[in-house]
């Protein structure tokens, strides 16, 4: 399990040089709005996956695919390397 605000922050730390700081903050929050995730205020692993899967999705419209794995590679290392309980 990994506190939601948490992963937000990391995801949004990641995203921000790629589509800006409003839209790294906002876009992770609607998609666990959406994916109906992360309200408690925990996200366990797989529900950490469907959002990982939801954002790389959304990003590589942005970005592309291999600048989407990238930047997808640098989350799941800040959520590895501080982001879980």
């Amino acid at each position: 399990m990994i506190h939601t605000e948490k992963a937000l922050t990391v995801i949004a730390a990641a995203l921000a040089p790629y589509v800006g700081r409003t839209m790294a903050e906002a876009s992770p929050r609607a998609h666990c709005e959406r994916l109906g995730i992360g309200g408690d205020g925990a996200l366990s692993s797989a529900d950490l996956e469907k959002l990982l899967q939801r954002l790389a999705s959304a990003l590589s419209v942005f970005v592309g695919g291999s600048t989407t794995e990238s930047v997808m590679a640098t989350i799941r290392a800040g959520l590895d390397n501080g982001g879980r309980e």
